[in-house]
This record gives structure tokens, C-alpha cells and sequence, in this order.
């Protein structure tokens, strides 16, 4: 007790020896220290040799070292930190404690397995979106600044996009997502598994009126050994009945009036496909029902409504096409912001759209069938579409 007592004692009496005046100093002076130390721990664990230390961040580091943010004509580039950490010193403390965990799933081994990135990408990809969304892409902007912009040395498609975008100062985010990673690799269907199969009704109503879940074969036949054709994504049908082996269904649907006319769209005037007939199938005497024939003025094509009953398998169908739409926004919004601010979805028209989405779809890594959704979802919810549309 009294070791403690005397140690408590030179802690909290004034010195006898030491003066109050060289006591502040080699505070001042431990403390100066101290912070000195700090910051220079906190400099070291922002460069970009120990960003890339871990195993993990080889990945990213190889696809940076692909774009114009590592190395580029002028030379000015853009180090982990840069884009990653806060530039404001009380968010990059605070990002700094945050990224404790990220080290812990590091040494516990999160990211050993072979492809555990790949499995990790889109919570990472979507933490550091969030977090540009909510400061306004602070460090995109200390580099790029809005008011620094010579607009007029601009193309004029990205005139169109920054001049907005700089009157209302928005987050480089919210456009830019992939330019300097690469964009998380989409959920989609493996083999005959469709990313919708949860939505599956199980035990359709006759007459209600439900939806294909994916892309639904067609058949002639209950055995289901005549196939016709195939729907696409989220089409309207009428469910008819349940068969032993299969199930009944109804399409009304519109075809132009012109060669064998197998293809059967969504609406009238409009090459939203909603089903592909084989040309066999058309060549023999289809048995369909035309409705109504309607001449289209700007084309002078012939439409015709047309129903048929057909067959497809069973567990196809889903009643509630929201969760459709759903995916195909997000992929839309994320796949199509990596060169340039994609465009509000009823800024065109449904047929306009087929063009503008062709054109971009390549500098994306959509799949095919999630390339059909996202653009049927763009033409399902056009400037021209009825927003009374059973499939919105």
C-alpha cells in the first residue's frame, strides 16, 4: 500500500525539485511527440504500399492499374486513399475505426478461398457507394471540381450530363459507378435455376392473370413434346388450368401482319417482344384467334390482336412481377453508369430505346437474358407505354 500511496503521491503533489515551468514543457513536449507519432502512423496506413499489403486487394489493385486513375497521359493520378479515404480529418479518424473490421476479416481469413472476393465484391461495392452518396463524393470532388469545369471543351453529350449535375452539385457516384473497379458481377440464372424461382406461385387460379418467370418454353402439347416457341421475362398470361404435366396458359399479344409473323409483341405499335413463335410452328397452320386489326400510320403495317392457349411447364409462373423490375432497375442503374449518366427510363420511347440500349450494352458484363430483362423493363416503363400496362 505504500508503494502505491508514494506512486499516487509524485502524481498528484507539486514537485519539490522540478519546477512547474519545465514540468508544462516536457508535457508540451511528450504530447508534440505523441501527436507526431500519430500522424505519422496515420500517413503510413494511408499509402498505397500498405493498402495493397493484404492478399485481398491484389484484385482491385490489378483492375486500377487498367484505367486512366493509375496511369495516364498527364501523370496525375489517384492512389487507394485518395478515393477511399475521408480527406476531412474527423471522417478519416472515424473511417480509420471503421476499417478495423475490415482488417480483422482479413487476418481471420474472409478473403483466403479462391474467389472470395469475387462472393464479397457487391456488399463492399455497395458500402463504399453509400458512403459517397451521403458526403456528395467529397474526395471524387477534390480532384474534380464542378466549378473548375471548362464545359465548353466537352462533347456535347457530356455537356448535357455535367451541367445539371454541376448546378445541383450531385455525387459523381451517382453516375459513376466501375471507373476504376470493376462493377459486381450480376445475380443470374444458372442452368435451368431462374434468380425468380422464390416468386413461384404454386398453386395458380384460374383466370387470374400471372406472369412468366424467366424465359417459359411453349408447347403445342400437354406431354410437352411439341415445343412452339418461348416467352420472355415477366409476360402477362391468363392461367387456363392445371394438367397432369404441365399447365395451360393464355397469350393475347399483337403480330404484325407481315411474313410469318412470329413474333407476337406487348402492344399495339410497339416492338416490345413478349413471345417468339418458331418458324415451323408458323409455317403449319398455327391455331390462333385474331381479335382486332389495326393499320399502325407511321409504319402502314397491319397489326393484328391475337390469342392462343398453350402449354408450359409447371412452376413457371409468378404472380407478382415487382421483384422483375426490381432487379432489372438495379442492374440498369449500376451496369449503365460506368461511362456516363444513364438516362431517366421514360425520357424515350419504347422503340427508341432498343437502339440507345443496343449501343451501350456492350461496355457492360450483363449476360444475354439479363440484357433482355433490363430492356424490357426500359420499354415496359417508356414515355409511350400505357401506365396502365398489366406488366408495371
Amino acid at each position: 500500500m505504500k508503494f502505491f500511496t508514494s506512486i499516487m503521491s509524485f502524481f498528484t503533489k507539486p514537485s519539490a525539485k522540478i519546477g512547474l515551468g519545465i514540468l508544462v514543457s516536457i508535457g508540451f513536449i511528450a504530447g508534440a511527440i505523441s501527436w507526431q507519432q500519430f500522424n505519422d502512423l496515420m500517413d503510413h496506413t494511408s499509402t498505397e504500399e500498405f493498402c495493397i499489403g493484404c492478399h485481398s486487394m491484389q484484385q482491385p489493385l490489378s483492375e486500377l492499374k487498367q484505367t486512366a486513375h493509375w496511369s495516364n497521359r498527364s501523370g496525375v493520378t489517384a492512389t487507394c486513399s485518395s478515393c477511399h479515404l475521408p480527406h476531412d480529418k474527423t471522417a478519416k479518424y472515424a473511417r480509420k475505426v471503421q476499417a478495423v473490421k475490415e482488417v480483422f476479416a482479413e487476418l481471420t481469413g474472409k478473403y483466403d478461398e479462391e474467389g472470395s472476393f469475387e462472393k464479397h465484391r457487391q456488399e463492399m461495392a455497395e458500402r463504399e457507394w453509400a458512403r459517397f452518396a451521403a458526403n456528395g463524393s467529397k474526395e471524387c470532388k477534390a480532384c474534380h471540381r464542378y466549378e473548375r469545369m471548362n464545359f465548353d471543351k466537352m462533347s456535347e453529350a457530356a455537356r448535357k450530363a455535367m451541367i445539371p449535375a454541376a448546378a445541383k452539385d450531385q455525387s459523381c457516384m451517382d453516375c459513376h459507378k466501375g471507373v476504376a473497379h470493376h462493377l459486381p458481377k450480376l445475380d443470374v440464372a444458372e442452368g435451368n435455376v431462374s434468380k425468380f424461382d422464390r416468386f413461384v406461385t404454386k398453386a395458380p387460379q384460374a383466370e387470374k392473370i400471372y406472369y412468366s418467370k424467366a424465359n417459359v418454353t411453349l408447347f403445342k402439347d400437354e406431354a410437352m413434346q411439341d415445343q412452339i416457341g418461348q416467352l420472355e421475362t415477366a409476360v402477362p398470361v391468363r392461367f387456363v388450368k392445371a394438367g397432369q404435366g404441365a399447365d395451360l396458359v393464355e397469350m393475347t399479344m399483337w403480330r404484325k401482319n407481315k411474313g410469318f409473323g412470329r413474333i407476337w409483341y406487348h402492344q399495339f405499335g410497339k416492338n416490345i417482344t413478349d413471345a417468339v413463335l418458331s418458324k415451323t410452328f408458323m409455317q403449319n397452320a398455327p391455331h390462333f384467334e385474331v381479335l382486332s386489326t389495326q393499320e399502325d400510320p407511321l409504319t402502314g403495317l397491319t397489326w393484328q390482336q391475337v390469342n392462343m392457349q398453350v402449354w408450359i411447364a409447371k412452376s413457371q409462373l409468378i404472380e407478382e412481377v415487382k421483384p422483375v423490375w426490381a432487379a432489372a432497375e438495379s442492374v440498369y442503374k449500376t451496369q449503365c453508369s460506368t461511362c456516363h449518366r444513364q438516362p431517366d427510363v421514360a425520357h424515350f420511347d419504347s422503340n427508341t430505346w432498343i437502339g440507345l440500349f443496343n449501343g451501350m450494352v456492350g461496355f457492360t458484363n450483363m449476360d444475354k437474358q439479363t440484357s433482355k430483362e433490363v430492356l424490357r423493363y426500359l420499354q415496359l416503363h417508356a414515355s409511350d407505354v400505357d401506365a396502365h400496362s398489366e406488366s408495371k
